[in-house]
């Protein structure tokens, strides 16, 4: 039950759904303003998904974060120098417990309560019905879900024998166990290419079918994380043409089509690439081999797929495991489907990605994927929550006048200068992302071998482009 000393009502309240980063920024900028909150998720710890403790977490404890330390960290509390240069879930965990403690978050925090359901029955007044049987009024709700609720299945697994085992990526803990099996792995994103490097380790046999070719990155640009790099020497990777970006990266670490995968489909500065330091080389060593689309499945468990181009033919295998890394279906279990609209294409239709236009009582954060650390995105996101709902709260505003204007209008309207830095709510991220050219433009959507999936899946979007367009919006609230 609810603190007995907290004397303010929950109809005063904004309900942060998730205690991961995005929550956790949600949470510390509403407290900067002085805005009351309740902060609850179903497991035990703050943390999210890089909370080990969790039985639904996507994460496992040798996963290797793509983004450095000085791009997953927020700007009024570095990462410790201890930490590894790209820090593991632990350590992730670690530092987010360390956030809540040093802003006191975890006053107004309720561990192991989920929400069943969220519904608005007016502006400012949101019936909230918790896992303890509890049915609270709101102000507003700020849903910090994530991505990974409902994990995609390709039709064509559901004709798999039990004789074969298959497993979403996000039940993946790990290699241990695999010895002597065959294991296809199904997708064509960064999860997808880190569980093959992963179970290579260990399996007999790995078998990596991709239906869209990617770029691969590595981590570091001699000695200098990539993402480090790109911030300070734009010329590396985005301040040149794409031409010039594909030799650097070729020269590191070779060209994709080079090593067997199938050939990018986008150029490298348009492409939803894939940050990896060993993929490559296991392809080149065969422990990982190339496959196409799956075809087919018999009633033995054995399948067919194409090879890894789709002119190459039917290949027969028999795999023991089959990991489906084919992406997460958009939407949450405790949200209905008419709270978000969607676009004529079935995307969220979310304005800068967590805004449903009309209502200044509602934010949904973290529904769109980026190549590189999504934190920065995050971060921005709930602060420009944090102000609307604040400005909301306090009557008229001209800043949220301005807002509404713009969130009724075209998302491509808004400027995508880089807007000064050290703006937020608690003046995080200091603009690192700064130096990168920002060109508005788009990046195409993966399904991940997800087959039929379509618009279902979370869309991507181009980060530096939507960074910008946050920071010029927060800038409205001075």
């Amino acid at each position: 039950m609810p603190d007995l000393h907290d004397q303010i009502s929950t109809r005063e309240k904004v309900l942060i759904i998730g205690a991961g980063p995005a929550g956790l920024a949600a949470a510390a900028a509403l407290k900067a303003l002085e805005v009351p909150f309740d902060l609850v998720d179903r497991a035990k710890h703050v943390g999210g998904i890089w909370n080990e403790e969790r039985e639904d977490t996507p994460v496992w404890p040798a996963l290797e974060m793509i983004s450095s330390r000085e791009f997953t960290q927020y700007e009024d509390m570095l990462q410790p120098v201890s930490f590894p240069e790209f820090l593991s879930p632990g350590h992730m965990a670690k530092y987010l417990r360390a956030y809540a403690a040093r802003h006191q978050l975890t006053d107004d925090f309720r561990p192991g309560v989920a929400v069943r359901s969220a519904r608005p029955f007016d502006e400012g007044v949101w019936q909230v019905e918790l896992s303890t049987g509890e049915i609270m009024i709101y102000r507003a709700v700020i849903s910090a879900h994530g991505i990974s609720q409902r994990p995609h299945r390709p039709d064509w697994a559901a004709d798999v024998p039990k004789s074969v085992r298959v497993i979403h990526s996000s039940q993946w803990e790990g290699p241990d166990g695999l010895e002597g099996q065959r294991v296809l792995v199904v997708g064509s994103g960064q999860s997808a290419a880190d569980i093959s490097v992963d179970a290579a380790r260990r399996a007999l046999e790995v078998r990596w079918s991709m239906r869209t070719g990617h770029w691969v990155v590595p981590r570091r640009i001699g000695r200098v994380p990539g993402d480090v790099a790109a911030s300070r020497e734009p010329s590396v990777l985005g301040g040149l043409n794409a031409k010039i970006a594909e030799a650097v990266v070729t020269r590191s670490v070779g060209h994709p089509a080079d090593a067997g995968l199938p050939r990018p489909a986008a150029p490298l500065l348009e492409d939803s690439v894939i940050i990896s330091d060993e993929v490559l080389d296991r392809v080149r060593e065969g422990r990982i081999t190339p496959a196409g689309e799956v075809t087919g499945i018999d009633a033995d468990g054995s399948l067919t797929h194409l090879g890894p181009e789709s002119h190459a033919g039917h290949i027969r295998y028999a795999p023991d495991l089959i990991v489906l890394a084919t992406g997460y279906e958009v939407g949450a279990d405790h949200l209905s489907e008419e709270i978000v609209p969607r676009t004529a294409s079935g995307e969220p239709d979310l304005f800068l990605g967590a805004f449903p236009r009309g209502r200044d009582d509602f934010a949904v954060l973290g529904q769109q994927r980026v190549a590189g650390g999504v934190l920065p995105v995050l971060v921005e996101q709930a602060d420009l929550a944090a102000y609307m709902v604040a400005a909301a709260r306090g009557g008229d505003s001209p800043a949220l006048r301005q807002f509404q204007r713009l969130r009724a209008g075209s998302e491509s309207a808004v400027p995508t200068a880089a807007a000064p830095a050290g703006g937020g709510a608690l003046g995080r991220l200091g603009g690192v992302l700064g130096t990168n050219r920002v060109t508005a433009r788009s990046t195409p959507g993966d399904s991940g071998g997800a087959e039929g999936a379509g618009e279902d899946l979370v869309p991507s979007v181009d980060r530096d482009t939507l960074l910008a367009r946050l920071r010029s919006v927060r800038e409205l609230f001075g």
